[in-house]
């Protein structure tokens, strides 16, 4: 081979390289903004949270309407959550964070109230049926990967 084409070749494959380091960049930058797009709407939501529920304490009355809004929009919130989990979209990582914090939520006030009812089937039997089987299933990650995933796995850092 002459210098010419060894240069060509080195050239080429700090292209290959340089396109697949950008793309994996890109694929875990959608990742990181769908993640902290849903931190934003957690926090908007929670701020509409009854006063006495941002300190662990019940309520001694009913919940407002608006109260109760905020409690539903949290609960649709985890299933939203849950879904992008299930299609990839929420790293291991963070999803080591909002699996306890989904659990823990779903056993206290407010939004047990709201979501006994929903659990149960009594309200939207068919819909939240990740956030039943979270509920019902310690542990519980809705992402399953297939082989053919592993190299989006990879990509994405889940």
């Amino acid at each position: 081979m002459k210098p010419a084409d060894w240069i060509t070749l080195a050239a080429v494959l700090i292209a290959l390289l340089t396109l697949i380091t950008s793309s994996a960049s890109a694929a875990r930058a959608r990742v990181k903004t769908i993640e902290d797009a849903y931190v934003a709407r957690y926090w908007q939501i929670l701020d509409r949270f009854p006063t006495e529920a941002l300190v662990g304490m019940q309520g001694s009355t009913p919940l407002s309407e608006d109260s109760q809004r905020a409690v539903r929009l949290y609960l649709r919130l985890c299933e939203d959550e849950l879904e992008l989990r299930q299609l990839g979209w929420v790293g291991r990582r963070t999803w080591q964070q909002w699996h306890p914090g989904i659990e823990a939520q779903l056993k206290q006030w407010p939004v047990v109230d709201e979501w006994i009812p929903i659990r149960d089937g009594q309200c939207a039997p068919h819909q939240f049926e990740l956030l039943r089987q979270l509920a019902a299933t310690p542990h519980y990650d809705p992402y399953r990967p297939t082989p053919l995933s592993r190299l989006a796995r990879i990509w994405r850092q889940l």
